[in-house]
């Protein structure tokens, strides 16, 4: 079921009703309502889950007690992990892979091996979470003794499908006061779930189409250069009101039930640099490839060209995580690149930070993001040439973005820096309310009304969410 449906809400409500009502089993309450959830979407893939789940709790107690081979049995566990990942969502694209190169190299004929599987809601994020978890008892962290809490942890609902990616020393201690509620936090999960649907379907449903028909025109092969970056800036709201609204909606949630998850965007489109915007930017996941990834490849502290090599590496499986296709290779690798260039120059160029700077920053900055919204978003190179090509260099063309729909785009551009930039300066808040005694029931009747403006603003045919391909 979509975050942004009325049966998600109507769900919600019901799992907090009962979760709260219950003085003991509370845990199995969340189980029960995460095998639902994910049982809506595919009954066998939700028992995949239960088994990658009990494989890798037995790996973490197995790493948290053995002295000998630690190293050994840490890939071992990591190798099932990324071999159940492989075969689901990268088989069928590296055989086929394989295969164009066998026929154009040696003239093979015969028909690959692929297998055509349906890639399992959220595989990449959990994935993520698991191997997270087995690398840090390596390093010394406890592992979880309890099955039913690691159990919650790897199946936790709100974050099972897309993110943002748990760190299990965050999530576990949480599970241990479960009896009380919060008032406080449950309106302001309320507040979250509110935001992100309006992100969802009054901002990013609205965008898609405007960015779609920008798009199709690239992959046709013709179109003009205004249309070309209206298009890209489509993209670039569109992806942002659509995954950070899914955030928002799932960090509301888990706090209905008194779990705080970590903040995943924290204004990327007023970086003032490619760092920067990575570190603003799907930040669990940014964070992850840093401590999991880059720091295990030998981090910064290495000679120039070491450093060149790891973001590159680094940044292009990152690409390669978000989707088995040559343009998220090229996407990461682009974003190597970049990130590769900017660290050998401010290594060279000591550059001081002023007003001008930080405005010519932000503005290269944009536009190497809107470069690589158009990697990301295009599907073959062929059309992402064509809306480069379009983008860098004057090229006239039949219009297919309305005025009004490029006004939309401009305007709420620029109404997005303008709450951003007040929100930083404090002229944007949230007024604190006493709830005291009454905080249930606030809480009850701010999910029905959720539920009624769910149901009011939520279109016929929903767009899904663009990470749950992920």
């Amino acid at each position: 079921m979509l975050f942004n449906s009325l049966e998600y809400l109507v769900f919600l409500s019901a799992t907090w009703t009962v979760f709260w009502s219950l003085r003991r089993w509370r845990l199995e309450t969340l189980l029960v309502a995460a095998y639902v959830f994910y049982a809506s979407w595919s009954v066998p893939y939700a028992a995949l889950v239960f088994g990658m789940t009990a494989a890798n709790y037995l790996f973490g107690l197995g790493i948290g007690r053995v002295q000998r081979r630690r190293r050994a049995l840490l890939a071992g566990c990591i190798a099932f992990d990324l071999g159940v990942l492989g075969l689901f969502k990268y088989w069928d694209f590296a055989v086929g892979a394989s295969w164009s190169f066998g026929h154009n190299l040696l003239g093979l004929s015969s028909d690959p091996p692929l297998l055509h599987l349906v890639l399992p809601l959220g595989i990449s994020f959990f994935t993520f979470e698991f191997i997270h978890y087995l690398v840090d008892i390596y390093r010394g962290e406890v592992p979880v003794h309890a099955f039913s809490k690691f159990h919650v942890f790897a199946a936790f609902f709100p974050t099972q499908i897309a993110g943002p990616i748990k760190r299990f020393e965050q999530f576990v201690p949480a599970l241990a006061d479960l009896r009380h509620f919060d008032a406080a936090l449950t309106l302001d999960g309320l507040r979250l779930i509110a935001i992100g649907l309006g992100k969802k379907v009054l901002l990013a449903d609205r965008l898609a189409p405007i960015a779609n028909r920008g798009f199709s025109a690239a992959a046709d092969g013709a179109i003009g250069t205004t249309d070309a970056w209206i298009s890209a800036l489509a993209f670039s709201l569109q992806i942002f009101f659509d995954f950070s609204g899914y955030t928002d909606i799932a960090r509301g949630s888990a706090q209905l039930f008194g779990f705080r998850i970590p903040l995943n965007f924290n204004g990327p489109y007023l970086a003032t640099s490619v760092s920067d915007f990575w570190r603003r930017w799907h930040i669990s996941l940014s964070t992850w490839l840093r401590d999991y990834l880059f720091i295990p490849l030998g981090g910064s502290r290495r000679r120039t060209l070491v450093v060149v090599r790891n973001l590159i590496i680094t940044m292009t499986l990152g690409g390669l995580w978000h989707g088995a296709a040559w343009h998220f290779v090229a996407w990461g690798a682009f974003w190597g690149c970049v990130i590769a260039i900017y660290h050998v120059l401010r290594a060279r160029m000591g550059v001081r930070t002023t007003v001008g700077t930080l405005v010519v920053g932000w503005f290269l900055t944009q536009c190497i993001v809107l470069i690589g919204w158009v990697f990301f978003r295009a599907e073959t190179f062929a059309s992402a040439a064509t809306m480069l090509r379009s983008m860098f260099s004057y090229m006239p063309g039949a219009s297919v973005q309305s005025l009004s729909g490029a006004a939309f785009v401009v305007g709420l551009a620029g109404a997005l820096l303008a709450t951003t930039l007040a929100s930083r300066r404090g002229l944007l808040g949230w007024p604190h309310l006493r709830v005291g005694a009454f905080g249930p029931g606030l809480a009850g009747v701010g999910l029905a009304i959720a539920m009624f403006v769910g149901a009011v603003l939520a279109p016929a045919g929903r767009e899904a969410f663009i990470y749950f391909q992920f």
